[in-house]
């Protein structure tokens, strides 16, 4: 998703953890049985310790720091501090610490009440919040490997991180050992490539690719070799993380089917710190789990093999609208939704903005495989026309010429997102059926109406589903919410604040976009779910939410693959059994 609407852990703001030291020795020791070591514990490994760890991982340890840690006392660096003012939006230089999260609010700790934010004074206290104490920046799966282990050993929590592209933090954690896989950038193709164990299929074209690989430099090695493939569309997105093992929506999905859906290997290092492939041949419930069941869960993926394409032609449209009575423009964004089938039967994908304040729709679309500019525009032409016969509209139509799609998607991603702020999401997935009814799509533009006005909301829609993602249902078995079969659009809003927000009134927002506005939206369509890559992580019905049918099936292969619950996370598979901060057992 490439916008700048950021999520934030409050979890830590609206349910404390459990577990408390006392100074009874029994207490104690069950508090440390119940709860991961944290540095203040008398558990937490010794400097010789950490010593001895670092040189089995080949010295890359990195003690982490937060990004705006240069512009605070004790550690003020004037140049660092330049530098990090200048940077502190962008979502390629966040990526490139591992302090840094392209939401500025996973650095913060409700639960310490510690911030560091880059502009607040110098004298102000820069507390390390939620970002991890320690990071191995890994570049093989052994150096993985003796960082899963140590952390196993010595009960430290454990979280994995290549660019911090996560809507939900679950690459933060307070007091953790990072595993930074940001380094683990190799991309290989293979024109003949079969999964591990399956020497009865036939080879495919396919490319593998790192665990740190990220869109930006993955679709440029992909048009080098004119090919594409199923990746999303934001410069760092890690496309073997959370991206596609959450299952991976992108902009040629209703063209080729979820990116999940098209991942045919991953090599993984698992909570016994043994390094295995899963694909449909060995270790297939493994395999089937990583396809849809969420990053940080199953172990430390190292690499994913995904299928590639020939590189197809792509046409791409806009329609931007403006019309200033309210009333008619909510009756427009109700046309517009009732379009939607239609352009997904014309093989359409794309995002459309909805602006509260200014009466706005901006609109892209993206045709994979189509080279006929007029076909698009007799498409959209009556949507067009609908817009123009409101009220002083102003309307804006324009088509570009056809592309080679990974060309186009690498040219858009040039340059950088702008990132680095505070807010948090909510989401549904909105079906086409629903879009198809009567009423169905008037709904949804009272829902924009009554949701609207706080805050000014911005609803961003994500065309990403239908066309291959539908038809890939009883043909793909995976772990993906099946919510994604039914689906046409994936619709996100967002709520914000200032740096002098404190916890107490970012909780408040919390608990209002949470219990209030989400359950709104939901009620159009109560058993539709969210995709859980881009949703709201306080969501209170979150396994059934984000996982459906499928809940109680992840929980079995968590409880084989990890019995001991060493990757653990909010809101992930089995985190119903432990605090908000994933630190201490329930």
């Amino acid at each position: 998703m490439k916008f700048p609407i950021l999520s934030i852990a409050l979890s830590a703001i609206l349910f404390f953890p459990l577990g408390l030291t006392t100074d009874d020795s029994d207490s104690e020791s069950q508090h440390y049985s119940q709860c991961r070591c944290l540095p203040t514990d008398p558990c937490w490994p010794k400097p010789s310790e950490w010593a001895s760890f670092n040189a089995s991982v080949s010295g890359s340890l990195i003690a982490v720091k937060p990004v705006a840690s240069p512009c605070h006392d004790p550690a003020f660096d004037q140049a660092a501090c330049e530098n990090a003012k200048t940077n502190y939006k962008l979502s390629v230089w966040r990526g490139s610490f591992p302090g840094g999260y392209q939401q500025i609010n996973f650095e913060t700790s409700a639960v310490k009440n510690e911030t560091c934010y880059i502009d607040t004074p110098r004298s102000s206290p820069c507390g390390q919040g939620n970002v991890p104490v320690y990071a191995v920046a890994a570049t093989s799966p052994a150096q993985i490997q003796k960082a899963v282990d140590f952390a196993r050993e010595k009960n430290l929590r454990l979280v994995i991180k290549n660019s911090g592209h996560d809507y939900l933090g679950r690459s933060a954690g307070r007091g953790s050992l990072q595993i930074w896989t940001h380094n683990m950038n190799n991309i290989e193709f293979s024109g003949n490539f079969t999964p591990e164990s399956c020497k009865w299929k036939k080879g495919e074209e396919a490319v593998t690719i790192g665990a740190g690989v990220q869109l930006k430099p993955l679709y440029s090695a992909l048009a080098a070799k004119g090919k594409t493939a199923v990746v999303g569309l934001a410069n760092t997105v890690g496309a073997a993380g959370g991206f596609i093992q959450g299952g991976g929506h992108s902009p040629l999905g209703p063209w080729k089917g979820m990116a999940s859906d098209n991942a045919y290997q991953f090599t993984v290092v698992t909570a016994d710190g043994k390094h295995v492939t899963a694909n449909e041949c060995q270790n297939s419930d493994l395999f089937w789990a990583l396809r849809g069941g969420g990053g940080g869960t199953f172990g430390v993926v190292t690499s994913v093999t995904i299928r590639t394409f020939p590189d197809t032609i792509m046409l791409a449209a806009s329609l931007n609208a403006t019309i200033p009575d309210r009333n008619q423009f909510y009756s427009f964004t109700a046309d517009f939704h009732a379009f939607l089938p239609k352009f997904s039967d014309a093989g359409g994908s794309g995002y459309y903005y909805i602006f509260h304040e200014t009466n706005s729709i901006i609109i892209g679309g993206f045709f994979a495989g189509q080279s006929n500019p007029n076909a698009t525009e007799a498409l959209f032409a009556p949507l067009v026309q609908k817009a123009r016969e409101y009220t002083n509209s102003q309307v804006q139509w324009s088509q570009l010429p056809p592309f080679p799609a990974s060309v186009g998607i690498d040219t858009i991603l040039n340059g950088t997102d702008v990132t680095g702020g505070l807010s948090l999401l909510s989401s549904r997935l909105i079906s086409r059926k629903f879009l198809e009814s009567a009423d169905g799509p008037g709904r949804l533009s009272e829902v924009f109406k009554t949701i609207g006005p706080n805050q000014n909301t911005v609803f961003i829609g994500h065309v990403v589903a239908g066309g291959q993602v539908a038809r890939n249902k009883g043909t793909i078995d995976s772990a993906l919410n099946p919510s994604w079969r039914k689906a046409l659009v994936h619709l996100v809003f967002a709520r914000g604040w200032e740096t002098s927000t404190s916890f107490q009134e970012q909780a408040i927002i919390a608990r209002n976009m949470t219990d209030v506005e989400a359950p709104v939206l939901a009620a159009l369509e109560p058993d539709m779910g969210a995709y859980i890559n881009e949703a709201d992580l306080n969501e209170r019905h979150w396994q059934k939410v984000f996982w459906g049918e499928n809940y109680d099936k992840l929980l079995r292969i968590k409880a084989r693959w990890d019995k001991e619950e060493l990757f653990m996370c909010k809101p992930c598979i089995g985190s119903e059994n432990w605090d908000a901060e994933s630190i201490c057992r329930k």
